[in-house]
């Protein structure tokens, strides 16, 4: 049997009915006629729990089960997910996502036109319950979607444009030999913190990779209960903005500039949004909440009050 060109990872954990959710979304990708292709699932729950779901999926393309570790670890169940996969490309999808069904070939066309090493698409936010929050009503802060044309090259180290920020391995489609290096390409001692793939891609930046921006490769997240808070978003912007200031310091040369621009952008940050958030607080939500949560940007990049362990939803 010939190895599969395409290899989709989807790390899971315990929640199984969006797992479902994903893999039949999975299952209905419309791909090239020919490309082998295959999804592999990559468990990190100590029970195994996703188990009889893939082994008994039906599907017109192989869905594997493979355990990852017995403890909780996104970026273990990253690596044990890439060791497993036999394609020459290989898409992360997240438990949460259900990507549309032009959503891998998107992708994979867009690696083959351009010569890129990476691409990304949007992920657009659905909620449990049906409505986004009213601190939110639109789900801006669920939205990742830099409103791009197609094959616009992405920086996610530039600080001062919007092209790159944001993006994640959730809806990626790697070029294994160039950003899926070695035994453990994603850091397991963030397995819990975090910003594994932030650091791969600050990494792989640094190297000169090509990453590229696809639109018309778009999933779904699903953002269940838990998420729909502002405490829950703060804490995200916050853990974010940590990550995004040490992966920084991490991959550069002169690892003091690169805290002291961080250091100086979260205290204007700060400067800018405190003193608003007091005078507008008073009114509704959507007057403020921007600006809590500038504030909650800026501390992170400070190093105050961002929790490196897993934002609990």
């Amino acid at each position: 049997m010939s190895l599969p060109r395409l290899s989709v990872v989807v790390p899971c954990h315990d929640r199984m009915d969006l797992l479902a959710r994903t893999l039949h979304a999975l299952a209905a990708q419309r791909l090239p006629d020919g490309l082998g292709w295959e999804v592999v699932v990559a468990d990190n729950h100590p029970d195994a729990l996703a188990r009889p779901l893939v082994e008994g999926f039906a599907a017109p393309v192989p869905f594997r089960h493979v355990v990852a570790t017995p403890h909780r670890n996104i970026a273990a169940a990253r690596n044990r997910g890439v060791a497993a996969a036999r394609g020459e490309f290989v898409a992360f999808v997240d438990d949460d996502e259900a990507p549309e069904q032009g959503c891998l070939a998107a992708h994979l066309a867009a690696l083959e036109r351009t010569g890129a090493d990476a691409s990304f698409g949007p992920k657009f936010p659905i909620f449990e319950g049906g409505a986004a929050p009213d601190w939110d009503p639109e789900g801006e802060y669920f939205r990742t979607d830099l409103g791009l044309p197609a094959d616009t090259r992405l920086n996610p180290l530039d600080w001062w444009h919007a092209g790159g920020r944001g993006v994640g391995t959730g809806n990626s489609l790697l070029r294994r030999a160039t950003c899926l290096v070695g035994d453990t390409p994603f850091n397991e001692t963030l397995g819990r913190a975090g910003g594994e793939d932030t650091l791969l891609f600050f990494t792989l930046a640094k190297q000169g990779r090509h990453f590229i921006w696809t639109p018309d490769a778009p999933v779904e997240e699903m953002n269940q209960r838990g998420r729909l808070t502002p405490d829950y978003m703060r804490a995200r912007l916050a853990r974010s903005a940590r990550h995004s200031a040490l992966f920084r310091a991490a991959v550069s040369e002169r690892k003091w500039a690169a805290w002291a621009v961080a250091w100086g952008i979260g205290a204007a940050q700060v400067a800018v949004h405190a003193p608003l958030y007091l005078l507008k607080r008073r009114g509704p939500p959507s007057a403020w909440m921007r600006h809590r949560f500038g504030i909650a940007k800026g501390l992170g990049k400070l190093g105050l009050g961002a929790d490196l362990d897993f934002v609990r939803e």
